[in-house]
């Protein structure tokens, strides 16, 4: 098995499913938001694979992750004429503050690290999802494609 829980599998089909959508329904902007979800989970994955993560303390390598996708994000937020990305951004932005966190406090649980670091994907895949939901009507009845 690839995954340990069921939480695993839940997070992989929602990460197919919102990125799925948006490369159906999106342009520009959504593909590039896409690699950087599928990139960041799957390095993510690696990580955590080959290194192990018992979330007792900071996480460099997914820390480090975690700072590259948020550069990414701002950049695509800066270049994007979407919304969305500034959601996702804020997002990410909470994720990665999780990992300072764990340095100021470290009697922090390791669910509730683990917990904190991981939760602010969903939002973000349900920021890019929504962000390419709303971009289609637009194509489909005025013919704008930007972004």
């Amino acid at each position: 098995m690839i995954f340990t829980t069921i939480w695993a599998y839940i997070y992989y089909i929602f990460l197919v499913v919102c990125c799925g959508h948006a490369i159906y329904r999106g342009s520009r902007s959504e593909y590039f938001g896409v690699a950087i979800m599928i990139v960041g989970s799957v390095s993510t994955l690696v990580v955590s694979r080959l290194f192990g993560t018992s979330w007792t303390s900071v996480e460099v390598g997914i820390f480090a992750i975690d700072i590259v996708a948020f550069i990414a994000l701002i950049y695509l937020a800066f270049n994007s004429d979407r919304f969305w990305p500034i959601w996702a951004t804020a997002f990410q932005l909470l994720a990665v503050t999780t990992h300072p966190t764990m340095m100021v406090m470290p009697q922090i649980t390791p669910w509730a690290f683990g917990t904190g670091a991981v939760f602010w994907a969903y939002p973000m895949l349900l920021a890019l999802a929504l962000g390419s939901f709303e971009h289609w009507p637009l194509v489909a009845e005025h013919g704008i494609n930007s972004g």
